[in-house]
């Protein structure tokens, strides 16, 4: 965290009210009878440099350099000594100054012991740490860190539920995606429909709402007293959940309760949001003063209760509808938090605390959160791309009825989730893939057809730069063969490949001429891959 160090070498010298301490320099004094213009010169060149305001070199000697207000005659050696006594009055009295200084410094660290104190408890409360270490954090990063693709960004699953106060308070019926490339400045956000209908292992199928209850459910009826075991398994249960069906790490997670959500909002002074159609629920009019209508077409300033109608309805448009104007809400609160002033306001900072200090948990550490603060200020809202798995022309599921249930499924099949890991996988590319970018061919060194094929769509899926499927000039190949030309380059590309075809990148190899395929990395698939011999 070198960038917050303080250094006092560069602590700036601070005013107030125009009042500026003594630098050291020369007061010049006045001259009226030009006798010495050289040395006028000079003092003028020296107040030019100076800071403007009242300077505190020595008080009586500015008085004392004003001979133009001196009287033309001699005065009463009586009035000279009242005059002088006068002057010394003038002088604050050093104890009483210190004294005055050091009151105001007490009232500052009493205030802000109060307020940093306040945040240490409330974040001691929220952060509870823990997550899977996201390498892309850091900003520079050794290739033999990574652990597979995916590793190149940061992706934050983000749970709303709706907590003890509301019916089916553990189902989590807001599931997103916050995934971030630091490299290229980029972020999506990612929608999960809450009727997804998935397996789960040693369970049983169910939604994906569902998941993260059933499991915290379990370890209560283990041990009903550890409610924070319990909670942490039905985060684990859920987030195995999303890596196996949409195919990516998640590296932290943020459950969020209806409170926090309302709270957070009213506490930042609400959002604004462009609606593109009017939103009509009569389901929640009972909740909007009976009035039908959440929101009318065109920019809406939202409370939190808005908000949080806004983002909850669905009676009248499809789960689908709901999961965009979430991200739309999530990305309203980025804007308005990271908006100048905010984090400024020792009264919005304190609200915000209040609002997430009971309702908040995350297992990210503060020091993780400090660093994505930074990321996010370099993110532009241009920048954040809005996901989501019926967004022409990418419709990827549909909905079905499976033992009397209203369910989603992938439009392949109920278990084959195949297309939506392709899609999720380049939509949210590898930062270190997508930075380089490395051109890749591969070939068929064995008599068996398809399976240069099958390699090379196994690698778009995870969103390399495949240019060519060709056969290798000889049908030989025991094993497969990673050929880097890169030079080294490619080098984040290459781990990943030596890591996926458990292979060592080699600089050549007989028989293939790197201008015939040009590209930077060549891989040959050997007769290794045949697994239906």
């Amino acid at each position: 965290m070198d960038n917050f160090r303080f250094n006092p070498k560069h602590k700036p010298r601070r005013s107030v009210d125009g009042f500026i301490p003594n630098t050291g320099s020369i007061v010049p004094s006045a001259s009226t009878d030009n006798k010495n213009p050289e040395a006028d010169k000079t003092q003028l060149d020296l107040i030019g440099k100076r800071s403007d305001g009242f300077h505190s070199s020595n008080i009586g000697s500015q008085l004392d350099a004003l001979p133009s207000l001196q009287p033309s005659y001699s005065p009463n050696p009586e009035v000279v000594e009242k005059l002088k006594k006068s002057k010394q009055k003038r002088h604050f009295p050093k104890k009483l100054v210190l004294r005055s200084i050091f009151t105001i410094f007490i009232i500052v660290l009493l205030s802000g012991g109060f307020f940093f104190g306040k945040a240490w408890w409330n974040t001691h409360k929220i952060l509870k740490g823990g997550g899977n270490e996201a390498l892309a954090l850091n900003s520079q990063v050794d290739p033999t860190l990574l652990n597979g693709e995916g590793d190149g960004r940061v992706n934050i699953l983000l749970l709303g539920k709706g907590g003890n106060n509301h019916p089916g308070g553990d189902l989590t019926d807001s599931i997103l995606i916050a995934s971030i490339d630091p490299l290229g400045k980029e972020a999506s956000l990612l929608s999960i429909p809450r009727d997804l209908y998935v397996k789960v292992p040693n369970y049983w199928s169910m939604k994906i709402n569902a998941v993260y209850s059933t499991g915290k459910q379990r370890a209560i009826s283990v041990n009903e007293d550890d409610t924070e075991a319990a909670e942490k398994a039905g985060i684990k249960l859920l987030e195995g959940i999303i890596e196996t069906n949409i195919g990516i790490p998640i590296n932290y997670y943020m459950m969020v309760n209806f409170d926090a959500f309302q709270e957070t909002v009213d506490a930042v002074g609400g959002i604004d949001i462009t609606v593109a159609e009017p939103l009509y629920d009569y389901v929640q009019a009972w909740d909007n003063g009976g009035n039908p209508l959440l929101a009318a077409k065109g920019l809406q300033h939202f409370n939190g209760k808005k908000a949080l109608l806004y983002a909850r309805s669905r009676s009248s448009s499809s789960d689908f509808a709901r999961g965009e104007r979430q991200r739309e809400v999530v990305v309203g609160i980025k804007d308005k938090v990271l908006k100048l002033g905010t984090f400024s306001n020792p009264l919005t900072v304190t609200k915000l605390l209040d609002a997430i200090g009971n309702n908040v948990t995350t297992s990210l550490s503060l020091g993780e959160i400090m660093r994505l603060y930074e990321i996010s200020k370099t993110i532009q809202t241009s920048s954040i791309t809005s996901l989501g798995f019926t967004d022409e022309p990418n419709v990827l599921v549909k909905t079905a009825n499976i033992n009397g249930q209203s369910v989603v499924v992938p439009r392949r099949g109920q278990a084959d989730f195949s297309e939506i890991q392709s899609f999720v996988r380049n939509a949210m590319r590898d930062g270190f893939l997508k930075n380089e970018n490395a051109t890749i061919a591969v070939l068929n060194g064995t008599n068996v057809d398809g399976l240069a094929t099958k390699r090379a769509d196994e690698l778009k899926s995870y969103g390399y730069n495949v240019i060519l499927v060709d056969e290798a000039p000889t049908a030989d190949y025991a094993s497969t063969v990673l050929i880097d030309y890169s030079a080294g380059l490619k080098k984040y590309t290459k781990r990943y490949l030596e890591q996926r075809l458990k292979t060592a990148a080699v600089a050549s190899a007989g028989g293939i001429d790197p201008l015939d395929y040009k590209a930077d990395i060549v891989i040959i698939v050997g007769n290794n891959e045949n697994t239906n011999p």
